[in-house]
């Protein structure tokens, strides 16, 4: 394929009928449904069916995003076995898949890392992995298991790989394009609205895309939360230009901002214990990410490649949270009045440049697909935190960075080859990953020693599958997954102190080593156009494993000392089944069902489990209208691990009954130009708690955990 601007229009008009189940393709004939498969293009860097892809890997298509009225990873990702989101609107999301969550699941929009979450026991509670305008993506894609053999560092546990539109997308096989979108989500009530323009000057293809939001945070079920008013906007513009049959240079400048503002919550911990009630509160969280790239895609004939895709990307994420509290509190007939002012910033900067490139050969019978490539990286993490307090005793002012600055830099080289013979399938892969980190400014941290941190690692993969027929195939994979001891783990230093039970500091360790994992997955895949049956077994040991534990007792500040170390390991094993029937060419049964199930080195389960969950979705299409009605459901979660309440003290963690909440949408073209989607979640209006969001908490910690009751949302697209 040569990279002209006319035939790239015409693949990219045609593309959804040709690569994902859209509102048009499942309509047609059934005798075409076995040519509608869905194409992943990241699972193993090597573009094909998804039905033929030896691993578990999920798409949500755009089209899906808007059918649920989806507008934050939260929402997408919600339906997925295997797969949870904690957090929502105004808050951080955090991503678990099969058992791992935080940074060791990695986050990828359009070839490059998002920035990484943080906070307390890898929850991503503080910062999380959304930064960015979910109507800008084309596909989804959730690599379940770990893909550091293409993804290097921080793919231990999945990846999520999210794609965005280009000009061609827009423009098909015109020239000029103007779009207008509008919706409202009830989950956060947020209005979000989006203009979008795409042209074709010559040889070259724009785009601009402008989206504002509007709303508040996500609710619970009584709407008891402490809710934050959100706006943000996001402005981007995409070139390309086509120099000729085999160059296409290609750029994209994106600009993210959501700005969060609380008028309500509770008083600080203060070192002098506690008693003290907030008489006003103001909280401003501002989070931006500034993103560009510059790059070039090759198609040509040369020994080593004949397809290059080579980037240059820069991306800086900041988050700045202002909080001023007012405060009294009453001792012995006496009013004490303080006011707390804090800045806690957050900055991730990242520059890289990667080359990716691909090479299809045979010889004889036997068929190789070569992608390989090499990356390198420079990041800077940032954490400085400013604290004022003025009260009877005066004006103290306190700086500090509880976690020392530190920059990373990184390499990793890949290389995988998709071998196909006959009806065997064999998949070899590997990557090589170095890492170097240091402390940018001191040598030392709480009076503990700093320095330099090195990793480095082998990742290989290998997969072999046999297509019994043209329609089913099975599957064995293993996979290795990787990740560097991170600068919050090895460079912090964190007092948790005040005049109450359960005080502790942690200590920084720069002599982690990495974490590692072995995953195996059984499985085997069946798809004859109507019915579609995949399902896998698996099974993943993770060593090395970093974690928090207590490594002493600070007599003199009546305080624990906890520090993380290398634990012997944690393993993950479960089950998932995806299946699908089509009755006629417009009436379809789906259903998912998972479950994830582990322990640590004691014995005791994990944190981030999942109980048995799953959907059930009917769904009816004609050529202007669709509809589906969905049955969710999820059994109890008893088996958890032990948590600490508030005083330090040791009990079970909370638990969750089973539920089951019933949703329903309709979309309708009401002209070729204009689309409309609406639905209802929790159609009944079912109180419950999903175990994920509740996961690693004691049962008083849960109160303000229930998921939202009923809610609407509705978007419309208009395109002249």
């Amino acid at each position: 394929m040569q990279l002209k601007p006319v035939p790239l229009a015409l693949y990219a008009l045609f593309s959804p009928v040709i690569s994902s189940v859209s509102f048009q393709s499942v309509a047609a004939p059934q005798q075409q449904a076995s040519e509608m498969t869905t194409v992943v293009v990241t699972a193993t860097r090597i573009e094909q069916p998804l039905s033929e892809t030896n691993g578990s890997v999920a798409v949500i298509t755009q089209e899906e995003i808007e059918q649920e009225g989806a507008t934050e990873l939260y929402d997408a990702l919600s339906h997925e076995p295997g797969v949870s989101v904690s957090g929502g609107a105004g808050r951080p999301q955090n991503i678990t898949i099969r058992g791992m969550s935080g940074n060791r699941i990695a986050v990828i929009k359009d070839g490059v890392k998002v920035a990484d979450g943080y906070g307390a026991s890898d929850m991503n509670d503080v910062a999380g992995h959304n930064s960015f305008d979910l109507g800008d993506v084309k596909q989804v894609e959730v690599v379940k298991g770990a893909g550091s053999s293409l993804y290097g560092s921080g793919a231990i546990g999945g990846v999520v790989v999210l794609t965005s539109k280009t000009p061609s997308d827009y423009l098909g096989s015109e020239d000029h394009y103007v779009g207008l979108e509008g919706g409202y989500s009830g989950i956060s009530d947020k209005y979000t609205s989006a203009l979008t323009t795409a042209t074709r000057l010559g040889d070259t293809a724009h785009l601009v895309r402008v989206s504002y939001w509007q709303g508040s945070e996500s609710k619970n079920h009584d709407q008891s939360l402490y809710v934050r008013d959100i706006d943000g906007i996001n402005a981007a513009l995409t070139s390309e230009w086509f120099l000729n049959d085999s160059w296409l240079l290609k750029g994209k400048v994106d600009y993210y901002r959501q700005q969060a503002r609380r008028e309500e919550g509770i008083a600080p911990t203060q070192a002098d214990g506690g008693g003290w009630e907030a008489t006003s509160f103001l909280e401003d969280v501002d989070t931006t990410t500034l993103s560009a790239r510059a790059g070039a895609e090759w198609e040509g004939e040369t020994l080593l490649a004949e397809q290059a895709d080579i980037n240059l990307y820069y991306r800086q994420t900041e988050t700045s949270g202002d909080k001023d509290v007012a405060m009294q509190r009453t001792q012995e007939g006496l009013v004490f009045k303080r006011r707390q002012s804090e800045n806690r910033a957050f900055r991730d900067h990242l520059i890289g440049l990667s080359a990716d490139l691909q090479q299809r050969s045979a010889h004889g019978e036997l068929e190789h697909t070569v992608a390989w490539g090499v990356q390198l990286e420079s990041m800077l993490h940032e954490r400085p935190v400013n604290v004022r307090i003025v009260d009877w005793t005066g004006d103290t002012l306190s700086e500090s960075e509880p976690f020392a600055s530190a920059r990373t830099y990184s390499l990793g080289i890949y290389v995988h080859d998709d071998m196909r013979w006959g009806k065997w399938n064999l998949a070899p892969g590997l990557r090589f990953d170095a890492q170097q980190m240091s402390s940018e400014l001191d040598d030392t941290i709480g009076s503990y020693p700093l320095h330099e941190l090195r990793s480095s690692e082998l990742s290989p993969s290998l997969s072999l599958a046999y297509q019994w027929t043209p329609d089913l195939n099975t599957y064995l994979s293993y996979t290795h997954g990787f990740l560097a001891p991170s600068y919050a783990k090895a460079y912090g230093f964190v007092p948790h102190l005040s005049s109450d039970l359960g005080n502790f500091v942690i200590r920084p360790n720069a002599d982690l080593e990495a974490e590692t994992s072995d995953n195996f997955e059984l499985g085997s895949k069946y798809d004859d156009g109507r019915l579609v049956v995949y399902g896998a077994v698996f099974y993943s040991v993770f060593d090395n494993f970093i974690s928090e534990k207590t490594v002493g007792w600070n007599e003199a500040g009546k305080y624990a000392e906890v520090q993380y170390q290398n634990l012997e390991g944690v393993k993950t094993y479960g089950a998932e089944l995806t299946a699908s029937y089509w009755f006629t060419d417009r009436l379809k049964v789906s259903g998912k069902l998972g479950i994830v199930d582990g322990e640590d080195e004691h014995g005791e389960p994990i944190r981030t489990l999942t109980p048995l969950e799953g959907n059930t979705l009917l769904s009816y299409e004609q050529d202007v209208w669709n509809g589906f009605v969905r049955l969710n459901y999820a059994g109890a979660m008893n088996k958890v691990p032990s948590c600490q309440d508030d005083l330090g003290m040791s009990q079970t963690c909370a638990t969750t009954s089973g539920w089951m909440t019933l949703d329903a949408g309709a979309g309708y073209d009401i002209t070729p130009e204009f689309r409309i989607n609406a639905a209802v979640h929790n159609l009944l209006d079912r109180e419950y708690t999903r175990y994920q969001d509740v996961a690693g908490v004691t049962e008083s910690q849960t109160r303000f955990s229930t998921e939202p009751g009923r809610y609407f949302s509705v978007n419309a697209r208009y395109s002249f």
